[in-house]
């Protein structure tokens, strides 16, 4: 039996970079992932400078970030219904780093797993979290699987950081504060040879035509995102010929549609359906949550990757002050809560209600 200061389910943003941040301050971290690295997973994945990018900056991966070849987004092309000129707009929260960046999740998750490693943690990948224990109504560890073997793995925390589906979530019987009913989906795949207007490469480009949102997110090796953002209804109709609808309403965002049309596809269409948006308690004894674990929403306005982000860096402090003896355990995680809630909530709240009709944007604007 192993035994660590922290024990982390999950190995994507939220877990690395908090796993990164406990070992640089010393702590015995261990993290299992199912998963083998590199590995991808469905994510638009555009972050801001003021969030991820500046998680990114404080464990010294920028650098090797903007090495993977992706753009920096030193401003925005917005269109506005059928209207093929955009607006040019500066960067959403661009923060001290000055921009915001998009890169896949297959070469960043890995980098992110790196410096984890670097820092100290040890990181098991192909490794199933199948239980939590508990001992006198307290979580003190894991039970994980490699290959049909069973162990256990204690720990004075145990963090879930295992996505909007959380089983750590489960386990623990974290408790939802809000529950929003799903209202979208989206649909998305990579091209090469697109290029911004006027052959720019600096900035995402965000088309409106009433409740439908196309996006275009250039991203690292040369590679750009195209996503639709589509209501139920559109979904329905999506399902029965998901490629032909794809192309006839990317046809339709005539701001984008002769340089997407003119672009090479690479890969197949992705899609993630209809999911609630949910808030659950994030803390409970000996366990906490971070990431989609403990806040997720709909994707249309890209919040999840800064969330996962600077929540996981909100929670290595609040456990550094624990264990640190500055304040206690319920001090320290209830601080965590009140921090993710301050900075998430207000975002929650917008990502819901707009959600439900994009095209209020356009009537606000």
């Amino acid at each position: 039996m192993d035994e660590v200061d922290v024990a982390i389910v999950g190995a994507r943003v939220g877990g690395s970079v908090l796993a990164a941040l406990l070992a640089d301050a010393g702590q015995r971290v261990v993290v299992v992932d199912a998963t083998r690295f590199p590995s991808d997973t469905i994510s638009t994945h555009f972050f801001r400078g003021g969030g991820l990018g500046s998680v990114l900056a404080r464990l010294g991966l920028l650098d090797d970030v903007l090495a993977l070849g992706c753009p920096p987004l030193t401003r925005e092309y917005n269109y506005a219904g059928a209207d093929p000129i955009p607006s040019i707009d500066p960067p959403q929260d661009p923060g001290a780093v000055g921009y915001g960046l998009s890169v896949r999740r297959l070469p960043l998750d890995a980098l992110l797993v790196a410096r984890a490693r670097a820092a100290g943690a040890e990181v098991r990948e192909a490794t199933v979290m199948r239980d939590v224990i508990h001992d006198d109504g307290r979580v003190v560890g894991l039970v994980v699987e490699v290959g049909g073997v069973r162990s256990q793995v204690r720990s004075r925390l145990v963090v879930g950081a295992d996505g909007r589906s959380s089983p750590t979530a489960r386990l623990v019987e974290a408790a939802e504060d809000r529950r929003e009913t799903a209202t979208r989906a989206a649909y998305f795949r990579y091209v090469r040879g697109f290029r911004g207007p006027d052959g720019s490469w600096d900035g995402p480009e965000f088309s409106l035509i009433g409740d439908e949102m196309a996006y275009v997110f250039p991203s690292d090796d040369g590679v750009a995102c195209i996503a639709l953002s589509i209501n139920l209804d559109g979904f329905t109709r999506f399902r029965e010929a998901p490629e032909r609808r794809f192309e006839e309403r990317m046809a339709a965002h005539v701001g984008i549609a002769p340089r997407y049309a003119a672009a090479q596809a690479e890969g197949k269409l992705l899609a993630t359906g209809p999911k609630d948006a949910v808030v659950r308690r994030p803390w409970g004894s000996g366990w906490a949550l971070v990431g989609d674990a403990g806040l997720h929403q709909d994707p249309w306005s890209g919040l999840g990757m800064d969330n996962a982000g600077m929540h996981a860096t909100f929670l290595a402090e609040a456990i550094d002050d624990w264990f640190s003896g500055r304040v206690t355990e319920a001090e320290a995680l209830e601080g965590y809560r009140r921090r993710r809630d301050e900075h998430a909530l207000p975002g929650f709240e917008e990502t819901a209600t707009l959600g439900r009709d994009l095209s209020q944007m356009l009537e606000a604007s």
